[in-house]
């Protein structure tokens, strides 16, 4: 039987085959969960403590906190998975099994409805608005120019934006690409157009670093005196800057990482791709996900409140 300080490591390591990104997840959550500061704090004792009136305290304190509905119910989540993993373990020599029932299995009265308003995204006249306004004489202004840039061309999930290192700014059979990994850690290679393989060159010669001797190292770093300069950039920088990007250019738009992402997808659309290459531009698993967006845009497009003419 696994000893209590390692069960959970055991089932962040297994998560992480899958997704990183995921397993770290689980892992805040579930250290958040038990007020702790290491995993290995938390012993199987203290798993099977836990009832319903822990998980349901433990969601109106979210929600005290002003925590918004995703962020809730992904961290209830968490510790399902958690719990549904250890209900799994059965020793058939001796009959022994850690828990009984998930405390967190059967929460659809407490956990709140997920406010699914449309991620808002840019108009193609936005985004040149947005771009022009943003000052390149300084390596921090060239390199946000140059994120953003990349991503409202490439469609990059903010983890592949920020894990992106020199050396996979490459080429494949003739194409300039830059490789990335996919959500569930899958490698993939994505068309760089030439302009933005120019601002990213001129990005890593401005931050005085090359392609041979610094190939290791990622690509967009902190240009601050913040404590965080020359480090590997984080989410949450990501979307200050953007926010305060288009702020500055006057573009009153509640943005983030995943509204470029949403931007490029959808001007794709609109500049006529098919829905098999826009599924491949956004690297969706499933059709259904890229008719999602194929159906915003042709519900706006195709109204049936365009044939109504009463003026």
């Amino acid at each position: 039987m696994l000893d209590n300080e390692n069960f959970i490591r055991y089932f962040l390591e297994i998560k992480s085959r899958k997704s990183i990104y995921t397993s770290k997840s689980y892992e805040r959550d579930i250290k958040d969960f038990f007020c702790v500061g290491s995993i290995s704090d938390i012993s199987i004792d203290d798993i099977k403590k836990v009832n319903i009136l822990h998980t349901q305290n433990f969601i109106m304190k979210l929600m005290d906190k002003n925590m918004s509905s995703a962020t809730i119910n992904r961290k209830v989540s968490s510790l399902s998975a958690l719990y549904k993993w250890l209900l799994k373990y059965q020793d058939n020599s001796t009959g022994i099994h850690i828990i009984e029932y998930n405390p967190f299995g059967n929460l659809k009265e407490e956990k709140p409805v997920i406010n699914n308003k449309e991620t808002e995204f840019l108009t193609k006249e936005e985004c040149k608005i947005l771009l022009s306004s943003i000052d390149t004489s300084t390596i921090l202004g060239h390199r946000n120019k140059t994120i953003l840039v990349l991503a409202l061309t490439t469609a990059l999930r903010k983890s592949e934006i920020i894990n992106i290192k020199i050396k996979h700014i490459t080429t494949y059979t003739g194409y300039n690409v830059v490789k990335v990994r996919r959500k569930g850690g899958k490698e993939d290679i994505v068309k760089l157009q030439q302009n933005v393989l120019t601002m990213i060159n001129e990005y890593i010669n401005l931050t005085k670093r090359n392609k041979v001797t610094s190939g290791e190292e990622y690509l967009f770093i902190g240009h601050s005196t913040n404590g965080k300069n020359n480090e590997k950039l984080n989410a949450s920088t990501l979307n200050y800057m953007i926010k305060k990007v288009c702020k500055n250019a006057g573009i009153d738009k509640d943005l983030r990482v995943h509204s470029t992402r949403h931007t490029a997808i959808t001007l794709a659309i609109l500049a006529g791709a098919t829905v098999e290459k826009v599924r491949d531009f956004a690297a969706h698993k499933n059709l259904a996900t890229t008719n999602r967006y194929i159906h915003s845009v042709e519900k706006l497009k195709n109204n049936a409140g365009d044939l109504i003419d009463i003026f």
